[in-house]
């Protein structure tokens, strides 16, 4: 049985990839750099990542650290807690 975070990111990578752009979700690996968000794509040009999470769950601070530089290098990021919140990040737009 999948967990209810996983079945969040699948159908946020579901919604995303029927909309366009390219989306994939990260798998974490003993030889991976930790904090990367669990989905990462690209979108009119702009890199995204996002962090998923359960509703009253939080980022790690590692994570909320990699999604900051990552915005700091020109990335649009932020936590997605529904197909919604995802949707909004991506289409976020410069302060």
């Amino acid at each position: 049985m999948k967990k209810p975070e996983t079945k969040l990111v699948e159908k946020i990578i579901d919604r995303l990839k029927a909309e366009g752009g390219f989306w994939v979700k990260i798998h974490g690996g003993p030889m991976q750099q930790t904090g990367i968000p669990d989905i990462v794509g690209c979108y009119k040009g702009k890199f995204i990542g996002m962090e998923v999470k359960m509703p009253g769950n939080k980022p790690s601070l590692l994570q909320t650290v990699v999604l900051k530089e990552l915005e700091e290098a020109g990335a649009k990021c932020g936590v997605a807690y529904s197909v919604e919140e995802a949707l909004k990040i991506r289409d976020k737009t410069e302060l």
